[in-house]
């Protein structure tokens, strides 16, 4: 199996990396432009324009009809540039209208918002990114749905560990669906993106420390030159390179829809959060002090890291799944 990435792919994640680049610097984050919540909806409609909102959706609904190997390499570029994790909602948005051509239009156009909902455990649900959202998607095993966001009631604000996110409680109402999926196709999708855009987190970890060891002075020498710190960085290197052969791997199971392919996402998904997990953290140590404060962005991936963890449905419930699928042959 080759998991190289053909020039065409290259082209296209060469493209989405100079858009983030330039329209998504990691200094959007600092406390000066807004420490709660972000703006990253403004980048919607460019990113539909060139159509990245569409890259996994069939031609004939209007998207560009590859698979989830493009979709994974894109999605570590978002995780690299933490872009909102409102981005997953309108690809699977993107899929679940596929059929209603409006509807589809208008999310691969950008020119609506979708969030994410999570069930939350003792009942109700969490709604991610969804305070000013259109839609909102919601993702399991069993099937996945595409609802109007005034579908859930009770709505409360409260605060993200990851205070760039917006967070709610809220209740599902009676109201149907707007479009609806059975089966766990549309959440393997969701699960193997969430895991890219964790190898991005982790790789985006990886690069400040290394940079910053590069720079900071102690005792009249970078600290990129003392062992504890080569060691860090070392390690920091092997677990995103884990995660990103693991994660290429899954997504060519995935886009040839596979029998194993539930088994190859947890696979990823295990690797690739328990990566951003040890990186953001590491990345916080190699910092030293500065690295707990907001004066840098290093507290962010570690925190939207856990966010990850969350919207893959835990570690732990992820290992539970790989105990109950049949092993691949």
């Amino acid at each position: 199996m080759n998991l190289l990435p053909t020039d065409e792919q290259v082209q296209l994640v060469d493209a989405a990396k100079s858009f983030l680049e330039g329209e998504a610097p990691m200094e959007r984050l600092r406390p000066q432009y807004g420490q709660v919540g972000n703006h990253d909806g403004k980048l919607w409609p460019q990113l539909g324009e060139l159509g990245f909102l569409g890259i996994g959706v069939a031609e004939e609904h209007g998207g560009l009809g590859l698979g989830a190997a493009e979709e994974t390499l894109v999605f570590r570029e978002y995780g690299r540039h933490l872009v909102s994790p409102g981005i997953l909602g309108l690809v699977l948005a993107g899929r679940l209208a596929a059929g209603d051509a409006a509807l589809t239009e208008k999310i691969l156009a950008g020119k609506a918002k979708v969030g994410l909902s999570i069930r939350r455990q003792g009942g109700g649900w969490h709604l991610l990114e969804a305070k000013d959202a259109d839609y909102v998607v919601s993702y399991s095993e069993e099937g996945s749905e595409l609802r109007a966001v005034s579908d859930y009631v009770e709505v409360t604000d409260i605060m993200c560990m990851d205070s760039h996110l917006l967070l709610q409680r809220a209740k599902l109402s009676a109201a149907k669906p707007l479009r609806a999926v059975k089966g766990p196709e549309l959440y393997h999708v969701a699960i193997q993106l969430l895991s890219a855009y964790a190898v991005g987190v982790a790789e985006g970890a990886l690069r400040m420390g290394v940079e910053y060891a590069k720079i900071r002075e102690q005792f009249g020498k970078v600290i990129g030159s003392f062992q504890a710190i080569k060691h860090k960085c070392a390690d920091m290197a092997i677990w995103a390179e884990v995660a990103s052969c693991q994660v290429a791997f899954s997504s060519v199971v995935v886009a040839d829809k596979r029998a194993d392919a539930g088994f190859q996402v947890r696979a990823s998904n295990l690797v690739a959060i328990d990566a951003a997990l040890k990186n953001g953290a590491t990345n916080i140590q190699v910092h030293g002090a500065i690295g707990f404060t907001a004066e840098t962005e290093a507290h962010v991936y570690l925190k939207r890291a856990h966010v990850l963890d969350t919207l893959s449905g835990s570690l732990r419930e992820q290992r539970t799944g790989m105990l109950r699928d049949p092993v691949p042959a």
